[in-house]
């Protein structure tokens, strides 16, 4: 059902509810860092994994797994972006002496 179909005083109702809810929430963290929503599917793939190996997950071990993964994230987008500014301001400018280029 389309959402300007519904009665007003439900709308209402809902908008108030949705406002006390956004108001009272605060973001998941572990160990005082904020987990955004990929980190916490990845932590949640890190449990099932240790339940399905048949061991209890550590919670430590797990943290360090997401931290590495962030980690190896901002590198590869770090060199991507590296990589986009050397095309865009040197490579077509190739070759230039030593002088140029620093």
């Amino acid at each position: 059902m389309e959402f300007n179909k519904l009665r007003s005083e439900f709308v209402e109702q809902v908008m108030t509810l949705r406002k006390k809810v956004i108001n009272r929430i605060k973001p998941k963290t572990l160990n005082s860092k904020i987990i955004s929503g990929e980190m916490l599917c990845n932590l949640a793939q890190n449990y099932i994994s240790a339940f399905n190996k048949g061991v209890v997950p550590n919670i430590e071990n797990a943290w360090s797994y997401i931290c590495k993964n962030e980690c190896l994230k901002a590198l590869h987008e770090g060199m991507e972006q590296y990589d986009m500014i050397l095309k865009e301001s040197v490579y077509g400018k190739l070759p230039m002496d030593e002088a140029e280029l620093d």
